[in-house]
């Protein structure tokens, strides 16, 4: 399914939500290489740092030729440094501008940065007319249904935005103060679809299946879903969703062992990125979501997040892949003879 944002085309309607510390380089060529995936965001980034050339910033915008099509994330408050920020971004290769007026953080709600700028709608108004007028490509925004529960702003906030400009809107189904407790509110979602004219409007938050995914675009009619957090361990969410979309077919799911070798892959191609010793130390929060798919695997669980070297990464990875290649052998030994 073809999305209009703007100018610009996407070939479909998922997108990669941008997740601080997650959606690198590395981890958006291995998602795209599974396939389904219509638009990738970067973590957001600050202004400042992009402009003052902060080489910490500048890995966060970190992109390639095959990284495409892709949007960076800007967040803050100032408006001229949003703008002049996405200017230089469009520039490197930006498909679109994206604002983030959704992230509930408090270090970055707290100075009406995020989510907080819900408080003052405003000044969201304000800012994204700022980076609409400079930007020389379209400009979106993600954000919440509001900051107070109940205090649902975002309808009035979405045709606010339309009328300066913003091509397309993300909706996360929550509230500002919830941050990510309590479940989605697809209701809220669909406010937001039927109060803009004619912006194209994704759903976001609690999409684990492509039932899910599905629910959420019937229920909403928003144009298409933004996935994120199931994305960390399950990186074949993409491929599912769009081929559920399309044919009402949900693909077999990777084994065990195919998921525990493309986190193999993973590792390695940070490894050829940036270097063993960043890998390893990535790979202490990246266990976690992909333990929670791979299956039981206490030692991957409890040995990764203390693993010092390449060497003891691999030997703990490694054994367990030889356990499961061992399972896998005996399982098809067993089918064989009952045959």
């Amino acid at each position: 399914m073809v999305v209009r944002i703007g100018s610009v085309e996407i070939q479909n309607n998922l997108l990669l939500s941008p997740l601080a510390g997650y959606t690198d380089l590395v981890y958006r060529r291995l998602i795209r290489s599974l396939g389904g995936l219509g638009l990738a965001f970067t973590e957001f980034v600050n202004p400042r740092g992009i402009m003052n050339g902060n080489s910490r910033t500048i890995q966060l915008v970190e992109t390639a030729p095959d990284d495409r099509p892709l949007t960076v994330q800007l967040f803050g408050t100032d408006a001229d440094e949003l703008a002049d920020a996405a200017v230089l971004m469009a520039e490197r290769g930006s498909l679109t501008i994206d604002i983030n007026f959704g992230c509930p953080v408090p270090k970055v709600a707290g100075k009406g940065g995020g989510s907080g700028v819900l408080r003052h709608c405003p000044d969201a108004v304000r800012i994204a007319q700022t980076v609409v007028k400079k930007s020389p490509c379209p400009v979106t925004v993600k954000t919440r249904l509001g900051w107070e529960m109940g205090d649902l702003v975002a309808p009035a906030l979405a045709r606010q935005l339309e009328d300066v400009g913003v091509a397309a809107l993300t909706i996360h189904g929550r509230y500002g103060m919830q941050k990510f407790a309590g479940q989605v509110d697809l209701p809220g979602i669909r406010a937001v679809v039927e109060a803009v004219r004619h912006i194209p409007v994704f759903g976001n938050g609690d999409i684990q299946t492509p039932q899910d995914a599905a629910r959420m675009i019937d229920q909403t009619g928003c144009a298409g879903v933004m996935i994120g957090r199931r994305a960390l361990g399950d990186l074949w969410i993409f491929r599912d969703v769009n081929e559920y979309l399309s044919t009402g077919i949900v693909p077999s799911p990777p084994t065990r062992l195919e998921r525990t070798r493309k986190m193999i892959e993973h590792f390695y191609a940070i490894v050829a990125h940036a270097g063993p010793e960043r890998a390893v130390i990535d790979f202490r929060k990246r266990i976690t979501p992909y333990t929670k798919f791979i299956g039981p695997c206490p030692t991957l669980r409890r040995g990764i997040p203390c693993a010092k070297s390449m060497g003891e990464w691999e030997d703990l990875v490694f054994r367990f892949v030889e356990e499961l290649e061992q399972n896998e052998l005996e399982t098809t030994a067993l089918g064989e003879h009952a045959v």
